[in-house]
């Protein structure tokens, strides 16, 4: 693959830029999320790991800005259709600049990129609930900043980081290695 200036070349259909997988990738998280973990007892911690997010974070890293921040405005979007709320665009806000920021990452070696994902990983599921929080302390209807941090977002940290590995093994299994993709390109 030859970059000239800003723009990459298209990988032709052998190669393949993983557009397909991104898609199923994110459309299971969503499914899982939504309809299979919220119903599952962890024990003494209350929150469910954020499983979107961590596939968000994964992809973002894996194909950069772009994908990553459609990623995650369609696995924002998606969750609050599925949930009920009535906040609608507020997570996937969230899931867009969590998404293209993560995608900065994307061209850094391959090394650091394990232990860095796990990291973003879990604080960007620590980070949702408070972005969420504060959203409602806006509407004047949220939560004090006690629960905030203790019930929810430090319980995102620790349980997301258990759903983050196995996350990050499917998405490296599924799109390769990290690179940047560019999904508007039209073949040469």
């Amino acid at each position: 693959m030859s970059t000239t200036g800003l723009h990459r070349e298209w990988t032709g259909p052998n190669q393949g830029n993983g557009l397909g997988f991104v898609t199923l990738l994110t459309g299971a998280a969503i499914l899982l999320q939504v309809a299979i973990i919220p119903r599952l007892d962890l024990g003494p911690l209350e929150a469910t790991p954020n499983l979107v997010i961590a596939t968000v974070v994964a992809t973002a890293m894996l194909r950069g800005v772009v994908v990553g921040a459609v990623a995650g405005f369609a696995g924002g979007l998606l969750v609050e259709l599925m949930t009920p709320g009535d906040t609608l665009g507020v997570l996937a806000l969230a899931y867009v600049i969590i998404g293209a920021w993560c995608g900065r990452f994307a061209a850094g070696s391959e090394s650091s990129s394990r232990v860095l994902y796990l990291i973003i990983a879990a604080v960007a599921a620590a980070i949702v609930p408070l972005w969420m929080g504060t959203i409602e302390l806006l509407r004047g209807q949220g939560p004090p900043l006690g629960y905030l941090l203790g019930q929810l977002a430090v319980p995102q940290l620790v349980l997301s980081t258990l759903v983050a590995w196995p996350v990050w093994s499917a998405a490296r299994r599924l799109l390769g290695a990290p690179r940047e993709v560019e999904p508007w390109m039209a073949p040469a």
